[in-house]
């Protein structure tokens, strides 16, 4: 089962300039256990972003957390 974190994950990971841009291939971080154990820095970094965000309900409030992941990596 997909948890609501793991699709915000996956919806970060799936930039095409993000993968590009740190090259990694996304289809290897199935799940967060995957991704926060990755050995590239911005896939470790955007999972635990994520994981350590709490009570978030809204599903409104999670597009705005991707928002703010998607544009400080994109900085």
């Amino acid at each position: 089962m997909t948890t609501n974190k793991e699709k915000m994950l996956h919806a970060v990971l799936d930039d095409k300039e993000l993968q590009i841009k740190y090259d990694y291939d996304k289809s290897e971080y199935e799940d967060m256990y995957m991704a926060l154990n990755s050995n590239v820095v911005v896939v470790g970094a955007v999972a635990r972003f994520i994981k350590n965000f709490n009570g978030l309900d809204d599903k409104s409030e999670y597009r705005k957390v991707y928002q703010t992941v998607f544009n400080y990596i994109n900085s």
